[in-house]
């Protein structure tokens, strides 16, 4: 009877201790930051497109940061949390040319609650050329 309790006191503990170490394998694989300023500085697709920006002769004119408001808090674990914008240009025609290419870059950041970080989510960029 003893060697019974012992058995399944045994098989308990053994459950309990994977399921507590389950929920290890399902974190995040993204990387986290502390702020939005932090997702603008070190995301990693939002680093790759302005590379290769500056690369093409772009030059950062500004960025602005839009949070969302919310009423009550989103019930979702990662909710949106905030859109920056940053616009690059470039003279194209020379010094008499008004002739201006600009790069405007949108950087969505997302919130995760459980977390408590921000993460760089849906990187877009739209071009457009004024005369």
């Amino acid at each position: 009877m003893k060697n019974a309790l012992l058995v399944t006191l045994l098989s308990l503990a053994s459950t309990t201790a994977i399921a507590a170490v389950a929920p290890a394998e399902h974190a995040p694989v993204r990387a986290g930051y502390a702020s939005v300023n932090e997702v603008i500085e070190y995301g990693r697709q939002y680093q790759e497109i302005k590379a290769q920006l500056l690369e093409s002769g772009y030059r950062l004119q500004g960025c602005n940061q839009h949070v969302i408001n919310y009423f009550v808090q989103p019930a979702s674990p990662v909710y949106f949390y905030a859109q920056a914008e940053c616009t690059y240009s470039r003279s194209v025609g020379g010094d008499y040319s008004l002739e201006t290419d600009y790069a405007m870059v949108k950087i969505d950041v997302d919130y995760h609650q459980f977390n408590q970080l921000f993460h760089e989510g849906a990187v877009n960029v739209n071009y457009v050329t004024v005369y």
